[in-house]
């Protein structure tokens, strides 16, 4: 599963602008921390399992299922559970910001690297996530994203590049472990 989004609501919390070494080469890249709300069927994206661990039906006397969203797994399982930290990492995508308002040009990344998910469930069936998108950047790009981030609420778009793979958080582990 590839994680992607189309056009959400999100907040830039957060610009990291560093260097990368290319062997001799030193080139610029960027750090960018999002922040946004999603419907809960987001953790699917995940793992297929992960909402069903985090959420639960709606006890006698709570909130009932909401017609809208039309899940019935729209209560924390565990309220004392702090955010959840993922260790999915996407690699080979591509990411656009859009601005809220007409006219505003869009910026287009591509062979980003999607990493550091933090996963909060909220009651009424939806999660907050937060990630931090990496990319090399060239002077003007990085440019229009300190614009971005002084204004904070972006649209962003995010899907599988040409060369776009995911890290395994299972093999991970293991090849640790080893």
């Amino acid at each position: 599963m590839q994680f992607q989004l189309d056009k959400a609501q999100a907040t830039i919390t957060n610009v990291n602008q560093r260097v990368e070494r290319h062997g001799d080469e030193r080139e610029r890249a960027v750090d960018i921390k999002f922040a946004l709300s999603a419907n809960s069927s987001a953790l699917d994206m995940f793992d297929k399992d992960l909402k069903k661990f985090l959420f639960r039906k709606p006890a006698k006397g709570e909130q009932p299922q909401l017609p809208s969203i039309g899940d019935v797994l729209t209560e924390v399982k565990f309220p004392s559970l702090e955010p959840q930290r993922l260790a999915h990492e996407w690699s080979g995508c591509e990411l656009q910001i859009d601005g809220q308002l007409e006219g505003t040009a869009p910026i287009v990344l591509v062979d980003v690297k999607l990493k550091k998910f933090i996963a909060e469930p909220k009651e009424g069936g939806s999660v907050d996530l937060t990630f931090t998108a990496s990319a090399g950047v060239d002077a003007e790009e990085l440019a229009e994203i300190s614009e971005a981030w002084i204004r904070e609420a972006v649209v962003l778009s995010i899907s599988p590049g040409k060369k776009a793979t995911q890290t395994d958080p299972e093999q991970t582990d293991m090849s640790e472990a080893a």
